[in-house]
């Protein structure tokens, strides 16, 4: 092994911890969280910094041996929206600049993510004489380009500013980086590209099946598992069951929703059901633990991910690896996590009737999807957290030998 570090995780607006699928909690948790256990396997220290909303948010320690914690800062009021956390950036780089001069034990590396956590990493840098690796998880320019208005344009102002000022950026896919480099201005060599990972120990085809929704009468089950937000596009797949219905399809499937609404308080997906008559095939529940996602995805024939776009689609790896085939709007990343026509297929809109089309062959063609479900496997298996953190260690070494420190 190497020079051991330590990777000062910045995730300001939401903890690692925090449950995925609930609130501004997603795939951005599940990465942190996952690289970071990674990481600390390998022997590294890893400091997690995120901001302290409840009165019960206490420092975690992750792991002794290393020294590895989830710390909870406090800036500004508990309660502020994440719209407001950039006027709070400031504070809280200067409470993890303290705490970190406390707690580091090696040589120290800030890997921020998402960009109110950019300006963090940005202002604690030359303070602690340690670089800024920065993944940006989802570019404000890019879900403009594909739903305009969605992100303020101070958002797409500061992604630039960090594409300019951070050692290194990461991009989970190929798209990615090229959607960095076009919209924000970055070099492309300070761009790496580092797939992001799945933990096999738990999504993986064998173990139990629990199907969370309503029995079909024949019909199969398609499951969608994140957010209840508009941009994660779940009234699609409930538009799609009204054009089957329109059809005149005899055997609908039935689709469970797990996750909570986020964003908009109008966005209602169970009652978009209920005004298109299909109500009767819908089921929904909390989000659930990574074992019990898991076991909901081995129960399913196929698990949809209708996003208007996603920076990887750490959801549609999981159910691959579960063995189970996915349905994915042909956009980002999504494009490298499912193979189309063989692990799955992609839709190049997120029209309804072309949605429909697709899960009519679910219910036409069983074969062909359980073929695309063994394969599915296979298809996963490239994805690996451990080979992640070996390749971000890399990209840590390397900067931390290569640039200077930086006067902002």
């Amino acid at each position: 092994m190497g020079e051991q570090l330590t990777i000062v995780m910045v995730s300001m607006h939401t903890s690692p911890l925090a449950q995925p699928g609930q609130g501004d909690a997603g795939g951005m948790n599940v990465y942190v969280r996952n690289l970071s256990d990674a990481l600390i396997a390998a022997g590294h220290q890893v400091l997690s910094f995120t901001r302290k909303t409840s009165a019960g948010d206490t420092t975690v320690v992750v792991d002794e041996t290393t020294g590895s914690q989830v710390v909870y800062l406090p800036a500004g009021d508990p309660d502020l929206p994440k719209e407001a956390l950039r006027e709070v950036t400031t504070p809280f780089a200067d409470a993890l600049v303290a705490s970190v001069r406390q707690h580091a034990r090696h040589r120290v590396i800030l890997h921020s993510h998402y960009w109110l956590s950019g300006l963090v990493a940005l202002e604690a840098s030359p303070r602690l004489e340690a670089p800024v690796v920065h993944t940006m998880h989802t570019l404000g320019a890019t879900k403009n380009s594909s739903a305009p208005g969605t992100e303020p344009n101070h958002r797409v102002e500061h992604e630039a500013f960090l594409a300019t000022r951070a050692d290194v950026l990461t991009a989970n896919t190929v798209v990615e980086k090229a959607e960095i480099v076009h919209y924000s201005g970055a070099p492309e060599d300070r761009v790496q590209v580092v797939h992001p990972g799945v933990d096999h120990e738990v999504f993986q085809p064998e173990g139990s099946t629990t199907w969370p929704g309503r029995e079909p009468e024949a019909g199969p089950k398609i499951l969608f598992a994140g957010r209840l937000q508009s941009y994660k596009g779940p009234h699609v797949i409930v538009d799609a069951l009204a054009v089957l219905r329109e059809r005149g399809f005899d055997w609908l499937p039935v689709v469970h929703f797990t996750g909570a609404v986020s964003g908009s308080g109008d966005y209602d997906v169970s009652a978009r059901a209920h005004t298109l008559g299909v109500a009767q095939y819908c089921s929904f529940s909390p989000p659930v633990t990574p074992p019990a996602l898991a076991s909901y995805m081995r129960a399913s024939e196929v698990v949809v991910m209708p996003s208007v776009s996603e920076s990887f689609g750490l959801v549609a790896v999981e159910a691959q690896a579960c063995g189970t085939p996915v349905v994915a709007h042909n956009s980002g990343g999504l494009a490298t996590a499912v193979a189309d026509g063989v692990s799955g297929q992609l839709i190049d809109s997120l029209d309804a009737a072309h949605w429909a089309d697709v899960l009519a062959t679910v219910v036409e063609q069983p074969q062909r999807w359980k073929a695309y479900g063994e394969a599915a496997t296979r298809h996963a298996a490239q994805f690996s957290w451990s080979v992640m953190a070996e390749r971000m260690v890399d990209v840590y070494a390397t900067v931390a030998t290569t640039s200077a420190t930086k006067c902002f």
